[in-house]
């Protein structure tokens, strides 16, 4: 055979090959024209995000002493009115050695707490066990958090429980040489320190806190009933003099405010229940909160929201300004693409006394549903819609639904396709 023969006669084979595998292709990639997705089982929140501003019932405490101050309690602490929250020495010597000692003591008691209640027979070994976990648990997650006051008080816990564990399983007899050690150690560090020279205490009960911000009181507290969108951007942040020595927060209740769309305050309105705010740089977890007031601006449309809250840790008790998350419902349903969702008609089958059947049709929200080679449409019960996707109602109230179907976990939802209706075939 001629070798050019040949070629051409490859050629022309290998051309009606390629075509035939092209016409596979397309008629296999019919389904592709219709694509698909699963309806799968999700959980969102329904949230807003601003920037939010913290108003609190803040005092200011002032140090009229000249020295070196030496806190008695912690950032995050609780104080009663009139209570003691710094002493004054002349040096930063005499304040380290005092602060060192008042430690020890702590420690001390401790101890001497563990012995007196390690006979009364209320723990057993399970009980100790479970401390210790709970409190290396609650130490990882603090740490987390940056929450350094919890943190160390976490740590206190946990060496408390592990000197617990020795004594009820008899490692240790008692403490009694380490107290005296420890109350040996305090008492050289005060002979070898000055007395303090005064000491701050606050004028009301609260939650104590060193920091300052220069926002204490830029806002009366007891106005927030009042507040206007205008107040808000108004707010101008003040020097912090350098004679505070810290500030109480007085009342339980504080409040978050924050600017939102005019849509956003719809939003708000309309649901006008329980909400919670994420603080994304001072929490790590939501925290409850109710909403107290929303106030239009007539000349932008925007709004002033003010929350009200009552949770406080360190955390909060130091931040001010940043951005927040206001949380309004937590859905669970059946997640589908908002592309996904038509109208059209659905069915319903009724008999009367004689057994004869009636057919009703009526059109609905819904989605079409590929089974096999069969589309089919299903009436939804939308809990939440986002810009892209919706939540569908797994188990709606039967009056809601026309026919009595809906969406089922993991149905082939089609996305995307002309000309689609109830019962067409795709070949």
């Amino acid at each position: 055979m001629d070798k050019l023969l040949f070629k051409r006669i490859l050629v022309a084979a290998l051309t009606i090959l390629a075509l035939v595998y092209v016409a596979y292709l397309l008629i296999s990639a019919q389904f592709d024209m219709y694509p698909t997705e699963n309806a799968v089982r999700a959980t969102v929140t329904d949230t807003i995000y601003s920037t939010g501003f913290i108003i609190r019932d803040e005092t200011i405490i002032k140090k009229d002493n000249s020295g070196i101050l030496s806190y008695s309690c912690a950032n995050g602490d609780t104080v009663n009115a009139n209570g003691e929250i710094a002493k004054v020495y002349s040096n930063e010597t005499d304040a380290v050695r005092n602060s060192l000692a008042d430690s020890l003591d702590k420690d001390i008691k401790a101890l001497e707490d563990i012995q007196k209640n390690s006979g009364t027979g209320a723990l057993s070994l399970d009980i100790i066990n479970n401390n210790i976990k709970n409190s290396i648990i609650n130490y990882l997650h603090d740490t987390n958090k940056n929450d350094v006051n919890s943190s160390f008080n976490d740590a206190d816990s946990l060496l408390s429980a592990i000197n617990q564990r020795q004594l009820f399983t008899g490692k240790v007899s008692n403490f009694n040489k380490k107290i005296s050690e420890l109350k040996a150690e305090a008492e050289k560090l005060r002979s070898s320190a000055g007395n303090n020279t005064g000491t701050i205490t606050t004028p009301k009960a609260g939650y104590f806190t060193e920091f300052c911000d220069g926002y204490e009181n830029v806002y009366p507290y007891k106005d927030v009933s009042k507040m206007h969108l205008s107040d808000l951007k108004d707010f101008k942040k003040g020097s912090v003099p350098n004679n505070i020595a810290g500030k109480v927060v007085s009342n339980v209740n504080w409040y978050v405010a924050c600017e939102v769309s005019s849509n956003e305050a719809s939003r708000l309105n309309i649901w006008d229940a329980a909400v919670t705010v994420l603080f994304e740089e001072a929490t790590t977890e939501a925290i409850p909160a109710k909403i107290y007031r929303i106030s239009q601006d007539a000349a932008t449309g925007k709004a002033l929201v003010v929350l009200r809250c009552d949770y406080m840790d360190t955390g909060i008790l130091q931040a001010r300004q940043e951005p927040i998350e206001i949380g309004m419902g937590t859905y669970t349903g059946l997640r589908v693409s908002k592309r996904a969702v038509h109208d059209d008609y659905v069915t319903k089958t009724t008999y009367d006394d004689n057994g004869k059947a009636h057919k009703e049709k009526k059109k609905v929200q819904g989605i079409y549903v590929l089974y096999g080679s069969e589309v089919q449409f299903k009436q939804i019960s939308i809990l939440y819609a986002d810009e892209d996707y919706v939540i569908c109602d797994t188990e709606p109230d039967p009056s809601l639904l026309f026919n009595g179907e809906t969406v089922s976990l993991y149905d082939k939802v089609i996305v995307k396709g002309d000309d689609l209706y109830d019962g067409k075939v795709i070949a």
